[in-house]
This record gives C-alpha cells, structure tokens and sequence, in this order.
C-alpha cells in the first residue's frame, strides 16, 4: 500500500529495461568476516576490495565504497546448535556467534528494475531522475525483510538509482493498492550508472 508507510526495501520487478518478464538472477557469494550490521531481504549489499560481502549502511554513489553487487535475497551457514541453516535474513554478528561457512545470495544482476517505496510522495515529474536510498539498517527479524526506502527529497539529487517508472496497483480495497503521487509512492528504480560494482570502471 502506498497511502500508508510500509516500506520493503528493493524488491526485483523485472529483469532489465524493456518489461522483460523476471527471471531471477541471483549468485551465492561467500561472507569472509564477521558482519557487525545484519542483512534483510531487500537490503542494497556490497563488495569491498578483499572481496568481503557486506550490508551497506548509507545510501551507494558512483564510486564509493563498499561498491554495490545488489541485493540481499537470503543467507545460509552452518549453525553450532541448529546445524545448516536457510534464511531470509543475516543477523548482525552470525560469525561471531558461532556460524561458520556462511553465503549469502544476492540478486546481482546490474541492469535489473527494482520496486522500491518512497518515504514521501512522488509524481511522474521524478521519472528519469536519480534518488538516493534511505532507512539502511532498519530490516525486521520478524519478518526478515528489508525496510529500505527511497528518500523523496533527493529526487533529481541523488546518485544512488534511476526512477524509471512508478507503480500504479489496482486497489481491491480503500488504500490496499498503489497509485503515483500516494503518500509513499511505490516506484521502478534500476541503479544509477556506475553505482553497481559491476558496471563501474573504478
């Protein structure tokens, strides 16, 4: 719903530029250090020059580092008491607490199309325009979700996506659907050139 906040953080809508029809997209990547911040599907995630995966705790830039890779989808290690475990989310701490080969999948695919919720209202005067991300380290270990925003005061601003279009939901109910200038527009974000590690030359 876009008339209330909800936010989920960066949740793949379709594959690339064109209404491709999703496909995935996802590699495993191995965690090499402890992570003092814990990830949550839908959460940015990036790489740093070791090639250490880790969650980002402020809004990406062309650039800056941890370069971005994607998406946090979910994590697996091995558990001193549970033994293998499968998850929607990493908690902060995992290795120091006793996990051990522990992966993470992260939905890598640098020209995909992202829906992501607005912390304010957005109109079709943001298409095209770059925004930052907000709310880093906000996800819930109740759900295991992300709740990573798209800051509405930073369009035509920002560096860290591209609004590419904004979400127009049929509402089965008063305020359950989505419509462009909501109180917290759900938008179609691809990243922003040169944000993704994947498409940078730095």
């Amino acid at each position: 719903m876009a008339s209330v906040a909800g936010p989920y953080g960066m949740v793949p809508a379709r594959k690339y530029l064109g209404d491709t029809p999703f496909s995935s997209g996802m590699h495993t990547y191995q965690v090499l250090t402890n992570q003092p911040v814990g990830m949550f599907f839908g959460d940015p995630v990036g790489i740093d020059a070791s090639g250490n995966v880790q969650a980002l705790t402020a809004s990406p830039a062309p650039g800056s580092a941890p370069m971005t890779i994607g998406v946090f989808y979910g994590a697996e290690w091995q558990d001193p008491f549970r033994g293998f475990v499968n998850a929607q989310f990493l908690p902060a701490n995992a290795i120091n607490s006793g996990a051990w080969d522990v992966r993470v999948k992260v939905f890598d695919y640098p020209w995909a199309v992202f829906r992501v919720q607005a912390d304010a209202s957005v109109n079709y005067t943001a298409v095209g325009q770059a925004a930052d991300l907000g709310n880093f380290g906000a996800g819930s270990p109740w759900t295991g979700n992300s709740r990573v925003t798209l800051i509405g005061a930073s369009v035509g601003g920002g560096n860290a996506v591209r609004i590419y279009d904004l979400v127009v939901d049929a509402a089965p109910s008063p305020g359950a659907g989505s419509l462009p200038g909501d109180a917290y527009t759900d938008c179609l974000v691809v990243w922003n050139w040169g944000v993704n590690r994947w498409t940078s030359a730095a």
